[in-house]
């Protein structure tokens, strides 16, 4: 067998068992109940409240870009901006569907943005409405108090997942869209529809995007778009943990991937880094996980990948690299190349792969060991490619470690 169909048989093994992870809504009153939540049409067609979401506001940019990043899933369902409401007022059951912002009191303090349909109202569980509420009183309980804590940026210096404060205004709305589409909260997978939604980082800036579970059950609630294009994805966050919500659904909680030596210890930090706590304090003092190495030592990466576009199985080229700062590029020290099979299941791929560093690197310096992925196929093309990128740092001490003594 030839090396390259090896290693694709290697990365069949790595993969997670074949079970969909993602949850579909499902109606609870007394005339739909446990019947899923479904449109005739597959089009949600939304419009913006001027009033509460003002045209060339953040706001209004954020809206646009999450619903442009919706309709790069691979399924038939589709949002259509539909422009600035025309009608006085926003309401449920009024005919259309509308964003708007809304101050949702302190009981809703945790909850960034809502989502609701006229599904719940229908014997059949069948929408024709959905509207989403960005809460303006988005209040948790970090620092600074008393402030909203949504953002349009892809500064990853002001989200919380990297030291800031905030949450990523584009992510909270897409996921409320994947409710539109009719999915609900899933706590088993890294995914959309978690509590810390999808971003893939380079250097300062993030990006957000849709991932493997929610494109599995777009396609499995609405079917594959003739005109669906491949997705894949390469990124520094893992599952970690599930956390129950209000409604009785489950989150999936969000944790950076780690660096291991070579006999599965997790690698000691240069400081002390704590997963992110939505309600916990600012994780400004290490807002990243710095991992300690010696030149010359062999190491094990931990990456998540995942396939969201149309192909159930698709080969991807993964280049891992040794840069000078946290920007991965062509321009970065190659390492290691791999080839892997992954597959559209629901369940994101979290790999860890053998590197040995260079012996030559310098010591008490900062690095990045970053890996770049694409399609193995020529000719393929990607709904996004900013998401083909990630890093994890790394501080070289002064020597290898001795060898133990026999």
């Amino acid at each position: 067998m030839e090396k390259s169909g090896l290693l694709l048989l290697m990365a069949l093994a790595l993969q997670s068992p074949a079970i969909p992870a993602w949850e579909a809504i499902k109606c609870i009153a007394p005339i739909n109940s446990n019947l899923q939540k479904h449109w005739r049409q597959k089009t949600l067609q939304i419009v913006i409240d001027p009033q509460t979401i003002p045209e060339a506001s953040p706001t209004y940019f954020a809206v646009l870009e999450a619903i442009d990043r919706m309709n790069r899933n691979p399924s038939n369902f589709r949002y259509v901006f539909a422009g600035m409401d025309k009608n006085p007022g926003v309401a449920l059951n009024n005919g259309e569907s509308e964003i708007y912002s809304k101050d949702l009191g302190a009981a809703f303090a945790n909850n960034s943005a809502i989502e609701e349909s006229d599904a719940d109202y229908s014997p059949s569980c069948t929408a024709t409405e959905s509207d989403i509420i960005i809460n303006s009183h988005y209040r948790l309980q970090r620092p600074p108090t008393g402030v909203n804590k949504l953002a349009f940026t892809d500064d990853k210096h002001q989200l919380f997942v990297y030291g800031g404060s905030n949450a990523h205004l584009v992510a909270t709305i897409m996921h409320e869209l994947g409710h539109s589409a009719g999915l609900h909260h899933e706590g088993e997978v890294m995914n959309l529809m978690g509590g810390n939604n999808l971003l893939a980082t380079n250097g300062d800036k993030v990006d957000a995007y849709i991932g493997e579970d929610a494109a599995n059950g777009l396609i499995a609630l609405h079917g594959l778009s003739p005109q669906a294009l491949e997705e894949i994805s390469v990124s520094h966050w893992r599952y970690g943990d599930k956390l129950a919500a209000k409604d009785g659904s489950v989150f999936s909680l969000h944790y950076r991937t780690r660096l291991f030596d070579a006999n599965n210890t997790e690698l000691p930090l240069t400081c002390p880094y704590r997963h992110p706590d939505l309600n916990g304090a600012l994780i400004s003092a290490c807002p990243e996980p710095v991992y300690q190495v010696h030149p010359g030592q062999t190491v094990k990466l931990e990456f998540t990948f995942e396939n969201a576009g149309k192909t159930q199985a698709i080969g991807i080229n993964a280049d891992y690299v040794l840069s000078t700062d946290a920007i991965i590029d062509d321009s970065d020290q190659r390492l290691l190349s791999k080839k892997y099979l992954l597959k559209r299941d629901g369940q994101p791929s979290t790999i860890n792969t053998q590197i040995t560093l260079p012996k030559a690197l310098a010591a008490n310096s900062q690095f990045w060991l970053g890996c770049r992925i694409n399609i193995a196929r020529r000719g393929l093309k990607e709904s996004n490619v900013a998401n083909n990128v990630a890093y994890i740092a790394i501080q070289t001490l002064k020597s290898h470690p001795a060898s133990p003594s026999r």
